[in-house]
């Protein structure tokens, strides 16, 4: 399988509308208000491509954008979860072609700085900066040359437009179950079985453990086992450090993968790790950023702390393999599909939590 797409001769074609003309995108124009609104057509440069958009998911990190309050700097791309089909090339353009459907994310880090070489590739300063034009819920969107060389992937003819948006949250995902140094037989908590704690409980079992979800919504929990996850906890109005001592091993459980961060659930993980454990957090932490932990437990039992955000490319061609495998599902995470006509009402729906996975389209196409 091909990710990288196929030589191509150089192809000016020009884009399928000129300047001058507009295509529907989504826009935010202050905390909470979003807008389907007309831009205009992006413009394609040296090695650059202009992909029509197919389907794209809706990420935590956008409701953040849209919900979380904290004044930002216009215009604020939207959607990253994106598959589109190319539609115009830049100049010295061999990667790919027009006509190739292709899954691309939207950060690209330097593989040079002090934080790549550590790891740390999110945490570049490049990453940070760089971005696909306007954001994935628009009809047209450009792909950076930095981005066609390293986060832009052919898809496989077999693999459909709403698995393909998958690439980049499941990177994430296998990447959080890298650095939480998860290895074969090991016993692994997910907190929360969303659309993201699923994807991570998949990874770690396709890594060769075993990953217990817990949640407080018992529908999450039966779709987690009709994904194969064996062990499920409901922690509604349990003691939830008890309930994960009841199903882990006798020297506790070895680390915990939190996609959704409480007080009350890294007390009852600390409480379930066996020495030497570690907890990963993969969310941010809300209110839980000032408890009280006892450091003493970590020194005495060895136990390790650490975080997960984001992916990086190596991570994103891994994804496209096992989606292509059917390792990985993802048709059973999909709750919603709205044009983006209907992109507010889909935001308030996944924000509420009454959807598990949003999937738009930009002319209807698959939406229902």
């Amino acid at each position: 399988m091909n990710l990288y797409g196929r030589t191509a001769p150089v192809n000016n074609a020009p884009t399928p509308k000129q300047h001058s003309d507009r295509m529907k995108a989504i826009r935010l124009l202050e905390t909470g208000v979003v807008e389907l609104t007309e831009l205009p057509v992006p413009f394609v440069g040296p090695g650059e491509l202009l992909l029509e958009m197919r389907a794209c998911g809706l990420c935590g990190s956008d409701l953040g954008k849209i919900f979380g309050g904290t004044p930002l700097k216009p215009p604020v791309p939207l959607g990253h979860e994106l598959v589109g089909v190319v539609k115009a090339v830049g100049e010295g353009m061999q990667r790919f072609a027009l006509g190739d459907r292709l899954a691309v994310a939207h950060h690209v880090p330097c593989g040079r700085c002090r934080y790549c070489r550590h790891g740390n590739d999110s945490m570049c300063l490049q990453f940070k900066a760089t971005n696909i034009d306007p954001g994935g819920f628009a009809e047209y969107v450009r792909i950076p040359a930095l981005h066609v060389a390293q986060t832009a992937f052919a898809l496989p003819e077999r693999l459909p437009d709403d698995v393909g948006i998958f690439m980049e949250p499941l990177a994430c995902a296998l990447r959080a179950v890298k650095r939480s140094d998860v290895q074969a037989g090991d016993q692994i908590v997910v907190v929360g079985a969303g659309g993201m704690g699923l994807l991570v409980a998949q990874a770690v079992a396709v890594s060769g453990a075993r990953p217990i979800c817990v949640d407080i919504r018992e529908e999450r929990l039966e779709l987690a086992r009709t994904l194969g996850i064996e062990t499920t906890v409901n922690v509604a109005g349990a003691n939830p450090r008890r309930a994960l001592r009841s199903v882990a091993e006798e020297d506790g459980i070895d680390g915990a993968i939190l996609t959704a961060v409480s007080a009350s659930m890294v007390e009852a993980a600390l409480g379930a790790l066996r020495a030497g454990g570690k907890i990963n957090l993969f969310a941010d932490v809300g209110e839980a950023g000032r408890m009280t932990i006892d450091l003493g437990v970590f020194y005495r039992q060895e136990l390790s702390l650490t975080a997960t955000y984001s992916s990086t490319p190596v991570e994103l061609e891994e994804a496209i393999r096992l989606l292509a495998s059917g390792q990985i599902r993802t048709a059973p995470l999909i709750s919603h599909r709205f044009d983006l006509s209907r992109f507010a009402e889909g935001a308030r729906l996944q924000r509420e939590g009454q959807a598990t996975k949003i999937v738009f389209y930009a002319n209807g196409t698959g939406a229902a």
